[in-house]
């Protein structure tokens, strides 16, 4: 379907918007033939998807809240250190 451009159905179409939403969809096996015709057919999936979004958005926050907590504990550490 990503590669030889055939319509999806529903449920493939929302798995695969999940899948390319969360950044997963590169790494499934057997490898699909990546290149950027497939990616752009993943985005496409994607944003017609509510479900992708709901997964993009909580992906996004969940990297931030990471970030910042490494932040966190970087800057207690060298706080902690240096007193």
């Amino acid at each position: 379907m990503l590669v030889d451009g055939e319509a999806p159905d529903p449920r493939t179409a929302a798995l695969t918007a999940l899948l390319s939403a969360s950044g997963a969809l590169p790494v499934l096996r057997p490898p699909l033939a990546w290149s950027g015709e497939v990616s752009r057919r993943a985005k496409e999936l994607e944003k017609g998807n509510w479900g992708a979004e709901a997964v993009s958005a909580a992906v996004t926050r969940t990297a931030a809240g990471i970030a910042a907590a490494t932040a966190a504990v970087t800057a207690a550490a060298v706080v902690t250190t240096v007193t």
